[in-house]
Formats: C-alpha cells, sequence, structure tokens
C-alpha cells in the first residue's frame, strides 16, 4: 500500500497505519503543566518520549520560528493560538485556514524539500509518528530541533497537545484546551449512554473496488465508535496495524447497521456510489438508508478535531439523543 502514496489520501492510509505500531511509546509519556513563561526555564518534568520513545529534549526559551511538516500538528499549533509563530506547514494542511495560506515545504507525496526547510531557519519543526523518519539524521546533523509527537488513540492525540504546550511554552493554554476537549468527550458518552448499540462499518478507503480499507481494533476509530456507543464490525480485526484492507464479503457476512465513509469521495466517500456497490443491496445500513460520509480532515487527521468528527459519528448513530441538525463541520471539506 505504501508504494501506491499518490494522493493526499493515501498518503493518510500510510499515516494511520503507523499510530498502533508507536502507541506503547506515546503511552509511556507524561507532561508538566508549568508556566507560560517564556522568559522562565519550565518547571522539571517526569520524562516524556517522543514516537520513537526516546526522551524529548524541551527548549530553554519559547520558539519563534515553527514548522508543522504534518496536518494534523497544524490543527494543534492552531488550538493553542500559536499561528503567528508558524512560519511554514505541509503540503496537506487545510486547517485552520491561516496557517493552509503559509509556504508548503511538502509536496502532494508528501515529499519534504529539506533545503527549503533549513533556508526558512526555524527554532522547532514538529512531525507526527514516524512522519520524518527517514528525514530525522539529516535533520539533527542540520542542526535543527524535530520532535516527532506520539501516535496512540484518541486518548493520546488530545494529550499530544499537552506536549506541544510544553515545547512552545503555552502550557497553561494547552491545559484548558486538553480539559475542555476532554469535558466534550465525557459529555458524547453521557448523552448516549444506555442506548442499544448498534452494528457500524467505519471505511478508511475504497479506491481498490471489493477491498475497502477499514477502522480496525485498536485504532482511534475505534475507540471512537466505542465512545459513540456503537459496535466497530472490524473490532477484532488490527490487521495493519489496526487498519486492516478487508473484503465486501466481510462486510456483507457482518451486516453493519451504519455505513461510515471518511474518505475522500474521489476515493469511496461517496454515499450514493455505496447504493451501488455490487452485492451490498442487503446490508441493513443499505435497506435503512444509513449510509453517511463525514468530512475526511475531523476524522482521519489525529488532532484535536477528532473529537468534532466524535461527535458527528455519535449524532449520525444516536440522533434521537442530540439536539438540532448535525454541526456543519460534519460535511466540510477543510
Amino acid at each position: 500500500m505504501r508504494s501506491r502514496v499518490i494522493s493526499f489520501h493515501l498518503f493518510l492510509l500510510t499515516l494511520l497505519a503507523s499510530f498502533v505500531l508507536l502507541t506503547a511509546c506515546g503511552q509511556a509519556s507524561s507532561t508538566g503543566t508549568a508556566g507560560t513563561n517564556p522568559d522562565k526555564q519550565a518547571t522539571p518534568a517526569p520524562v516524556t518520549l517522543d514516537a520513537y520513545g526516546t526522551p524529548i529534549v524541551f527548549p530553554s526559551s519559547a520558539p519563534q520560528r515553527i514548522i508543522s511538516i504534518s496536518p494534523n500538528v497544524s490543527e494543534m499549533l492552531g488550538a493553542l493560538n500559536l499561528q503567528s509563530r508558524v512560519i511554514a506547514v505541509d503540503n496537506y494542511t487545510t486547517y485552520p485556514r491561516e496557517l493552509a495560506a503559509l509556504p508548503k515545504i511538502s509536496d502532494v507525496h508528501g515529499t519534504l524539500n529539506v533545503e527549503r526547510i533549513v533556508a526558512l531557519k526555524p527554532d522547532l519543526v514538529l512531525s507526527f509518528s514516524d512522519n520524518s523518519k527517514k528525514y530525522d539524521p539529516q535533520f539533527k546533523s542540520l542542526g535543527l530541533h524535530v520532535v516527532s509527537l506520539p501516535s496512540g488513540n484518541l486518548t493520546q492525540c488530545i494529550d499530544d497537545l499537552l506536549i506541544v504546550g510544553r515545547l512552545t511554552f503555552t502550557q497553561d493554554t494547552a491545559t484548558k484546551v486538553v480539559d475542555q476537549l476532554k469535558q466534550r468527550v465525557k459529555q458524547i458518552k453521557a448523552a448516549v449512554a444506555g442506548t442499544t448499540a448498534p452494528k457500524v462499518l467505519m471505511e478508511v478507503d475504497y479506491s481498490t473496488p471489493g477491498k475497502p480499507y477499514v477502522f480496525g481494533g485498536s485504532s482511534f476509530g475505534d475507540e471512537m465508535l466505542e465512545d459513540a456507543n456503537a459496535i466497530n464490525i472490524f473490532h477484532a480485526d488490527s490487521n495493519n496495524a489496526g487498519y486492516p484492507q478487508v473484503t465486501d464479503e466481510a462486510v456483507i457476512k457482518d451486516d453493519p447497521q451504519f455505513v461510515i465513509l471518511t474518505e475522500d469521495p474521489a476515493y469511496g466517500g461517496n454515499p450514493d456510489a455505496v447504493y451501488k456497490r455490487a452485492n451490498w443491496g442487503g446490508i441493513d445500513a443499505v435497506k435503512a438508508h444509513h449510509v453517511y460520509h463525514i468530512n475526511v480532515n475531523i476524522v482521519q487527521h489525529p488532532g484535536p478535531r477528532l473529537v468534532d468528527g466524535l461527535q458527528c459519528v455519535a449524532q449520525i448513530i444516536h440522533p434521537d439523543k442530540f439536539s438540532g441538525a448535525l454541526p456543519d463541520y460534519c460535511s466540510g471539506t477543510y
């Protein structure tokens, strides 16, 4: 699959496939809650590990020239109101809009432009999981400070904000944002508590007809379905680091009551096309017209907007437990 990375969507598949492989590293990390005064060294805290299980080196002063090389990292920086300190981002950053408009340091294939990164003279380069693994030795030899955030489940994705907060001396803001996100998760879980949990297929990619990639066991999408009080029909399948490629026959056999598409329409994320898939007509979700598409950027970027994605999933599955229509971000394009 990695050899077929020719688009943003397939790049996401490669990114998604690395999450669970490095979860143990992320779970070993912890962060402090020191003040945010950029002129004061952060209070010593327990060792925090990066995506490779290596202790993170925290700066002694607040970075002023930050480069993000992953779209979810850009969203974290935006959530911490650090737009004015970011000087460039990766090609796939779409949100927040201020960062999406900045110079790009990667191409549509995800290839980083090392020369341009060096020329911009960043004092912090933020990556995610093993995105920059093949570039890290070169970055280090050039004296760049690169940190790859640990990956994992939904909880770890939220807690990564605390690491970014320490790295950028915005700990107080990070703590508040994380507390707010976790409170939203609690509220969503409380809203659907006690409801009947339906069987759900949450699809990642259908660019190969008959062989969809899905959110499987141990993925953050699997945790999202659990928090939304739903049963992931592929919970028991953690192949491909939690993002298995399954078959139409397996989907038909498990007969989901809801189908939630998270990919771009060009790669299968079109509900109308699902109703025309061969032999899918007998699936409960298809018969009941319970096929939905959610904005790829809030369910495939492991950052703070995953909580928006959780809201969409829970409201689609249990609409009677929420007031009003689905939020606009559920069907957004950025």
